[in-house]
């Protein structure tokens, strides 16, 4: 049983193109945790804030954000079930059009999954 580090990051707000551009509630951050704790046993939080900068892909415009950073270590066979998880659930919960996943090997943008599919 390979043991792999992943790392996700979700901005503090939502997506302005997706969501309302505010602030998360707190009870957002809550269930994350516990479901990841349920999930995968387990889950780090890494320090402060991670800045950062992407190109909007429909202005071509620079848009910044300030986002948390979740370290989930895990059976490299429970990776595509994390994947699920951050495309059916987080990205649809926290209103963001993509999440950035580092899934242990190469990073991927995953894009959150059509409501009700």
């Amino acid at each position: 049983m390979a043991i792999v580090e992943t790392h996700f990051l979700i901005p503090i707000c939502e997506d302005a193109s997706f969501g309302s551009g505010k602030l998360h509630p707190f009870n957002r951050w809550e269930d994350l945790q516990r479901d990841l704790f349920s999930m995968f046993g387990g889950w780090r939080l890494g320090p402060g804030l991670t800045h950062g900068v992407w190109r909007d892909p429909d202005t071509g415009k620079p848009v910044g954000d300030e986002s948390k950073q979740y370290f989930i270590a895990l059976d490299e066979m429970d990776v595509p079930a994390l994947r699920r998880y951050l495309a059916e659930n987080i990205a649809m919960r926290f209103r963001q059009r993509v999440i950035y996943f580092f899934n242990g090997r190469t990073v991927e943008f995953v894009e959150a999954a059509e409501s009700g599919s």
